[in-house]
């Protein structure tokens, strides 16, 4: 009888650890807990390649041919050691982005476009009359975490909480501060590098919502009114799904989202130190100067 007993307790304490499995980690408040340090990386591109432009996944080979052509690609640019030597295709999807459907960034508004080839451009194409011509992250200003852009080298985020705040520390130097109160949007009048963000929870999923951008920098072309949405919700252990959509409808004619998955690491999270011994601003402005000289000098 007393084995007897023990089995049946047994038998009724399986469906609760099933569901207690089910269920994300908690903080003593109840909400998810999504502390921690996270990982991400990837070989995906942001956009679907025009060579893949009927393909929204590969098969294996497909994708196992593509992993060794891009490490093959950074290991001749002398960037594999650092950059992406564990990198691999997201569930072997060709384009971060899941909608619009092709993988790719709507169409832009021509205002979004001039933005797109100026302070939206890759810092190879920048003009460098002045530091203002240049990238925020080369000025030190701020990094590339508002969105999260996950790319081939390693990056790494780390997520704190309390029951009315969520704090978000990546490895570029910056914390972004989101209040869950329920606090109103900052006035119009108030425009920040990073915007300003707010949160609440839908379910499990913790929903960012940043707006206020004061628009001297540019996400493929989005301007000062760009309205970011960001999730973040557990996916599988030691994984989350990290998903932002861009809504500006003065930049582009429809919205469009991405998304990649967030992984569990040990850490630390280095310390960027970006002024530390800092000289590419004088380096870059002086090599402009002496592209200019040569120039006149025929």
């Amino acid at each position: 009888m007393r084995l007897l007993a023990i089995l049946l307790s047994l038998a009724c304490l399986v469906p609760t650890q099933l569901r207690a499995q089910e269920l994300p980690p908690r903080l003593p408040w109840g909400d998810p807990n999504l502390q921690g340090i996270w990982f991400y990386h990837t070989l995906t591109p942001l956009e679907r390649p025009e060579v893949f432009a009927k393909t929204d996944v590969l098969a294996p080979d497909a994708a196992a041919e593509y992993v060794k052509q891009q490490h093959t690609n950074l290991e001749n640019a002398q960037l594999r050691g650092d950059w992406g030597a564990l990198a691999v295709l997201t569930h072997s999807r060709t384009a971060q982005i899941i909608d619009p459907v092709n993988g790719r960034v709507p169409p832009r508004t021509p205002a979004a476009q001039r933005r797109a080839e100026t302070i939206g451009s890759p810092p190879s194409s920048r003009t460098a009359d002045g530091p203002e011509d240049r990238e925020s992250l080369e000025r030190c200003i701020m990094g590339r975490s508002v969105p999260f852009l996950a790319r081939s080298f390693e990056q790494r985020v780390q997520i704190f909480q309390t029951p009315n705040y969520v704090a978000l520390k990546d490895e570029f130097g910056e914390l972004r501060l989101v209040p869950l109160d329920g606090r109103e949007r900052l006035p119009e009048s108030i425009r920040q590098w990073g915007g300003r963000s707010r949160g609440h929870w839908d379910g499990d999923t913790l929903v960012v919502e940043t707006t206020n951008f004061n628009g001297k920098w540019s996400l493929r072309g989005s301007g000062s009114h760009m309205r970011l949405v960001e999730r973040f919700v557990w996916s599988a252990p030691g994984t989350l799904d990290y998903e932002f959509t861009v809504d500006d409808p003065e930049s582009f004619e429809s919205e469009w989202a991405a998304t990649f998955p967030f992984i569990r690491d040990p850490g630390p999270l280095h310390d960027y130190a970006c002024h530390e011994g800092n000289k590419s601003m004088p380096l870059i402005l002086g090599g402009a100067r002496a592209e200019e000289r040569m120039k006149r000098e025929g």
